[in-house]
């Protein structure tokens, strides 16, 4: 059976498809929380993290036409950071694999990131730090998430 990957996993023990940054959804949920001007204050560091990631993904994607790699851009919304191509719809199956058609994974997108977690992991620590000190968030001793000010 071919392996597949779902929604930013992979099923491969051991590699990620996806960075976790510990604390986000916390900073998140407090932003929202201060006011409806705080609520896209995560989009523009997701959109950089994803913008990270792109070339490599474009560089990695296969390659027939050319088509593929030429429709992959970046993108961001309020919880995360993503590589899409809504110009071609088989990015997905390509990418993530359709066993049923006999199509295999090709994880370019993952395999994009590996090697440039570090430098995403920073750029969320770097936004966050900005955040906490510009909103005044703290945690408390039972590490609950709120804004001081």
């Amino acid at each position: 059976m071919a392996q597949t990957g779902t929604y930013g996993f992979r099923l491969e023990k051991g590699r990620p498809g996806q960075v976790k940054i510990e604390g986000l959804r916390e900073v998140n949920k407090a932003l929202r929380d201060l006011s409806d001007d705080t609520k896209n204050e995560m989009k523009e560091t997701h959109l950089a993290a994803a913008r990270v990631v792109l070339p490599e993904a474009q560089r990695l994607a296969p390659f027939r036409t050319g088509q593929l790699s030429r429709s992959l851009v970046a993108t961001a919304t309020r919880t995360g950071g993503r590589i899409t191509s809504k110009a071609t719809p088989y990015a997905g199956p390509i990418h993530f694999g359709w066993p049923s058609r006999s199509i295999r994974p090709q994880p370019f997108v993952y395999e994009a990131l590996d090697p440039r977690r570090d430098e995403v992991i920073e750029i969320y620590a770097k936004r966050m730090n900005q955040l906490i000190e510009k909103y005044g968030i703290a945690a408390d001793r039972s590490g609950n998430v709120f804004a001081g000010n």
